[in-house]
């Protein structure tokens, strides 16, 4: 500046005239973000990012749910065994707030089924979108989440090691996986700017994130968005977003461009000030939000990452070796009994020296915590994250002015390109052995379910899930569920039904107390009530399909199944509550098979009564004397005389036996009946097409006679047909107090929990009725029900233990009511000439309006009073 000075006053004096037209312009700009990224370009044969000064890989792995001391020792082998000297590791665990498009694969199917199948649908999705930026509930924190897990493993270019070793080192961590049941998947550019832009850019859609990626430009630059405005101060890092985004939705062929709200965070990252004395790799379940306690879980979106870093084995032994010999002269020296920890430092360096020589390694490690929140909510989430590690024994402190290095740590493969350089110098690595760096690994995170998008429910830590029973591939598909008067047993129940028949399965329900009454008409489906004045038939015979017995692929096992059904309504006629005798169920075996060959489909109950008094035995002639009130003349004779007059064309029919409650002996008869009746549906329909049929208050309707019998038969042919059993109880134990009820649990190969009473539960233990260790009778004792906010429910089955929450919205709230003023309001609506989703609507939300196309999930000034 100074010799530009000298010159213009020189060339003042000599021409008498100051101006430059030459000059160049002012340079114009402002510091980016992307400039601080290592990523330059990827080499899609070695699946490799080359960056500035380091070149690695990164994998995606589903989180572990839960670990046990074999994972932690296959783990701390890979990390001593396969990583090389030089290399540096990055363990990433994120709490994303992208749930937009794991809850659009449960809405598609009922969107498809329209009706009020697609509204219920349309407000659940509503209102689990909200729970990605407010809490659900109100007594405690319940975030919607979506949990994700990122390795990345680099090197320096400066370093030995290139692309080779590293596939090698891939290779291993992938045969790791394996073994520990984590699926994994290579991550590219396009998923790499994706994760970038989930956390820098968060929402709870990714509709417009980028599909693809330039090879010509550089990944850095594609990774931030140019609209992010990124504001550095000493304590966190403020990042405002574009507001108008792309919903991936059209109008006419017009995209729709929606408001994303909230669009201002705060990015607060924090050290750890001090780890627990006592840590095991099951314990990392605590620092994601605890299990049981709901005041210990996050209110904000969190980042847990570990970097690894290893040094040459040689200088680390020898540097160990010095450590010994050091702690060991000051431990023995006269001034130890001054200082005792002088012996503790001792005897940690002999494990450690220990530890190395049975093959452990030592490695600098650092562990960072980040924690997102909507600008206006960083002080109270703040304390929540500090609070969950402070209970775990965690000590966390402010990154004060080192901000930067916080949000650059969560990025894969920082640390090689020079990152960890960095960190070492402001003192943010401690010395661990693998072992240790194995068992605080950031791994877990919450039960992910199946992909069969039939049941939604929503884990304790906000990871949204799908349950189904026809996700148990090598087993059967029944299920037992049982749950105390007010857990919610009979919302849950509702729900399954909802959620099956909406996505295109067959759903039949026996119940007995109307429970599904309203739900039924609201979907358009059949409610069939057994009353004596109602004149139904269910003649056993007439439910025969007489073209499946002519059926060359299994017409030989359809009537072998057939006989079996016959013989068991037989049965339960003759035998209202004990059990048939051997020789008497040899009677009927003989008179059923008699009539069968005789007149086949045109048979009926009579000419089997009369085949018994043909027989010569005397217990013949008892059997069919107590089948005398279901014979012609009898009490309920006419009720199994003719054509069957049961109709179950209808996607969901529910058939209501309360009126039978009366006359025990007539509602056992046609339970078992119904169930011969479902049997044909399930062999008539596509084996493709999910099947269910539910029976609620199953001890009260399978009691007695020959129903223990009947159940098996028809768990085991459910299986072949691809259907399931649904029984449901109070109670375990009331699957104990009827042998009908006791055969559904034998054969049920999920057990679904909701809250039980305290002596239930101890019970249980106690009997061992039901399997379970320690934590699990902990998780059953947690059960809770939170009025009309969620309901939990513990699911036990094949390789899958997990506590998840029906979380309903309002409309499905009214739309599961039992309430007949609830459902007489919607009655008068849809009389007046509204449409019956729009009624359920109405009297659900009184001052609803539909939002317009694009619109946020909830309006600025909610929201802000909700941080408030």
């Amino acid at each position: 500046m100074a010799a530009r000075s000298f010159w213009d006053s020189f060339l003042t004096l000599l021409f008498g005239d100051e101006a430059h037209p030459e000059a160049q312009r002012p340079l114009l700009g402002a510091p980016m973000l992307s400039n601080w990224l290592p990523y330059r370009s990827f080499d899609a044969k070695s699946r490799m990012f080359i960056n500035t000064e380091s070149v690695g890989f990164i994998l995606e792995l589903a989180p572990m749910v839960g670990a046990d001391e074999r994972s932690g020792e296959i783990l701390t082998q890979f990390l001593s065994d396969a990583v090389p000297s030089g290399c540096e590791i990055q363990l990433i665990h994120w709490q994303s707030p992208s749930i937009g498009e794991r809850i659009a694969d449960w809405v598609m199917p009922r969107v498809v089924a329209k009706g009020v199948y697609g509204r219920a649908a349309m407000h659940r999705a509503r209102w689990l979108r909200r729970g990605a930026w407010m809490s659900i509930s109100k007594d405690a924190p319940f975030f919607v989440r979506s949990h994700r897990v990122i390795l990345s493993v680099g090197a320096s270019l400066r370093s030995p090691i290139g692309a080779d070793m590293l596939s090698t080192v891939r290779d291993s961590l992938m045969g790791t996986c394996q073994a520990l049941s984590i699926p994994a998947r290579d991550m590219g550019p396009v998923e790499l700017i994706a994760f970038l832009d989930d956390f820098l850019c968060p929402s709870v859609d990714n509709a417009d994130r980028p599909e693809h990626y330039s090879e010509l430009d550089p990944i850095n630059v594609q990774c931030i968005r140019r609209d992010l405005e990124t504001q550095v101060t000493p304590d966190r890092i403020v990042l405002k977003t574009e507001r108008f985004r792309p919903t991936g939705e059209e109008i006419d062929g017009a995209p729709v461009i929606g408001e994303v709200v909230p669009d201002t965070f705060d990015w607060r990252f924090f050290a750890v000030r001090h780890l627990p004395k006592q840590w095991a790799p099951w314990d990392v379940q605590k620092i994601i939000g605890d299990m049981v306690n709901d005041k210990l879980r996050f209110g904000c979106n969190v980042m847990t990452v570990l970097g690894l870093s290893f040094q040459d084995d040689e200088a680390v032994a020898s540097r160990t070796g010095l450590k010994v010999m050091r702690t060991t002269s000051l431990a023995d020296s006269r001034s130890a009994r001054f200082l005792p920890q002088l012996s503790e430092q001792r005897d940690e360096w002999q494990y450690v020296q220990g530890q190395i020589r049975q093959g452990r390694k030592l490695c600098q490690a650092y562990y960072g915590v980040g924690a997102l929140s909507p600008l206006g909510k960083g002080d109270i989430n703040e304390r929540m994250v500090k609070s969950v590690y402070k209970g775990a024994g965690w000590d966390l402190i402010d990154e004060r002015y080192l901000q930067v290095m916080g949000l650059l740590a969560a990025m894969p493969l920082s640390f090689p390109n020079g990152l960890s350089a960095d960190l070492r110098r402001m003192k943010r690595f401690k010395t661990m052995l693998t072992t240790t760096a194995a068992s605080i690994a950031p791994l877990q995170g919450e039960h992910m379910g199946g992909l069969i998008p039939h049941v939604l429910l929503i884990g304790r830590r906000g990871q949204p899930f799908f349950w189904s029973p026809f996700q148990n591939a090598a087993g059967n598909h029944n299920v037992a569920v049982f749950g105390k008067s007010g857990s919610g047993k009979s919302v849950f129940l509702q729900d399954v039904c909802a959620a099956m028949s909406g996505a295109g399965a067959k759903v039949i329900v026996i119940d007995d107390g109307r429970s599904f009454e309203h739900m039924a008409k609201a979907f358009g489906g059949a409610f069939v009530e057994f009353k004596l004045s109602s004149g139904f038939s269910l003649n056993p015979f007439d439910m025969i399909d007489v073209a499946a017995l002519t059926s060359d692929e299994d017409g030989e096992d359809y009537e072998v199944e057939c006989l079996a059904m016959l013989k068991a309504i037989v049965g339960q006629m003759a035998r209202q509550q004990d059990r048939l005798s051997d020789t008497e169920r040899g009677l009927i075996d003989s008179a059923v098979s008699a009539v069968w060959r005789a007149k086949q489909r045109e048979g009926t109950i009579d000419d089997v009564a009369a085949a018994l008094r043909a027989l010569s035995s005397p217990f013949a002639g008892d059997l069919a004397d107590a089948m005398a009130p279901f014979l012609t003349g009898g009490t309920y004779g006419r009720f199994f005389e003719g054509a069957c007059s049961i109709d179950l064309s209808a996607g969901l029919t529910v058939f209501e036996l309360s009126d039978l409650s009366s006359k025990p002996e007539l509602r056992s008869v046609a339970l078992t009946a119904l169930m011969f009746l479902t049997l044909r549906v399930m062999r008539d329909l596509d084996r493709s097409i999910p099947k269910l049929t539910m029976i609620d208050e199953a001890w009260q309707l399978l009691g007695g006679g020959q129903m223990g019998q009947a159940i098996e038969t028809y768990a085991r042919t459910c299986r072949k047909y691809g259907g399931s059993l649904i029984t449901a109880t109070q109670s375990l134990n009331d699957f104990y107090k009827s042998e009908g009820s006791l055969a559904a649990l034998e054969n049920s190969d999920w057990s679904v929990v909701l809250q039980q009473k305290e002596e239930t539960v101890s019970d249980l233990a106690k009997h061992q009725r039901f399997e379970m260790d320690r934590y699990t009778e902990t998780l059953l004792r947690s059960l809770k029900r939170s009025g009309t906010e969620y309901s939990d429910v513990l699911i036990k089955g094949p390789e899958t233990l997990a506590v998840g929450r029906l979380v309903l919205d309002p409309y499905s709230a009214t739309l599961y009511s039992s309430s007949p003023r609830v459902f007489s309001k919607i009655e008068e609506l849809v009389k007046g000439g509204m449409a019956l989703p729009d009624a359920i609507e109405r009297v659900a939300f009184p001052d609803f309006v539909p939002p317009p196309p694009g619109a946020p999930d909830f309006h600025e000034g909610e929201f802000m009073e909700a941080a408030e």
